[in-house]
């Protein structure tokens, strides 16, 4: 087995998930406002954990958290039917923070620079 196939499968299931969303074939209105940032799959591809920001204030991304919840197993089984893979991983979508986390560091770094 390549080392190399989580990876390709990770990346396929970004391209695919991200078609999903961009379709419109995913109805669910909590889930429109979604980017997904990265995809990482286990070595024994049972996992799936599918990183994605939301704009919008908390409870908008607690409504985002909720919707992807809700169509996960839709999600899923439109990915079986795309990829060959005898078993298809448990998908776990996670916030990304890290943008939340850069945005405020900017700002922080903006107001330091005005103070001198």
């Amino acid at each position: 087995m390549s080392s190399f196939r989580p990876e390709r499968v990770a990346g396929q299931m970004h391209k695919v998930i991200s078609e999903l969303l961009l379709s419109g074939e995913i109805k669910d209105p909590r889930v429109a406002l979604i980017t997904l940032t990265e995809v990482s799959v286990t070595r024994d591809l049972s996992i799936a954990r599918i990183f994605y920001t939301c704009l919008g204030d908390e409870e908008q991304k607690q409504e985002a958290s909720e919707g992807l919840a809700k169509v996960a197993p839709f999600v899923r089984r439109l990915l079986s039917k795309e990829m060959r893979l005898r078993h298809m991983p448990e998908l776990r979508f996670e916030y990304d923070s890290s943008s939340d986390t850069g945005r405020r560091i900017e700002e922080l770094l903006r107001g330091t620079s005005h103070d001198g």
